[in-house]
């Protein structure tokens, strides 16, 4: 049973960043008894945790109605690119300082239109 576990966790840490298998290593040792059952139910709660978070995510636009538009990543990237290629050629944006305001401004009384 053990060696199957163990299997099952090297596969799961071989795909992680460093910085997270230190933390879930941590987590597993101050926070078990140290078995390799708590480590896999370890692996198994941030996988969904992980995979709650993925599924969350979306990526997308306002539209001139400031309705959400979503767009796939591979779409956000490229507008992405156009907007900063436009800036780079007119040096035409919108100040930092402006969009915080705007955006502090969102869910209070006084919200500000948003700056273009």
């Amino acid at each position: 049973m053990a060696s199957h576990i163990q299997q099952q966790i090297v596969d799961h840490l071989r795909n992680l960043p460093g910085e997270r298998v230190k933390a879930l290593v941590l987590d597993w040792l101050t926070d078990s008894d140290g078995n390799l059952e708590a480590f896999d139910r370890l692996l198994a709660d941030q996988s969904v945790a992980a995979d709650a978070m993925n599924t969350a995510l979306m990526f997308g636009e306002l539209d001139s109605n400031l309705h959400f538009q979503p767009l796939s990543e591979t779409e956000m990237i490229q507008k992405s690119r156009e907007v900063l290629e436009d800036y780079q050629r007119t040096g035409k944006g919108v100040s930092h300082d402006l969009v915080r305001e705007w955006a502090t401004s969102l869910g209070t009384d006084n919200e500000l239109p948003c700056p273009k």
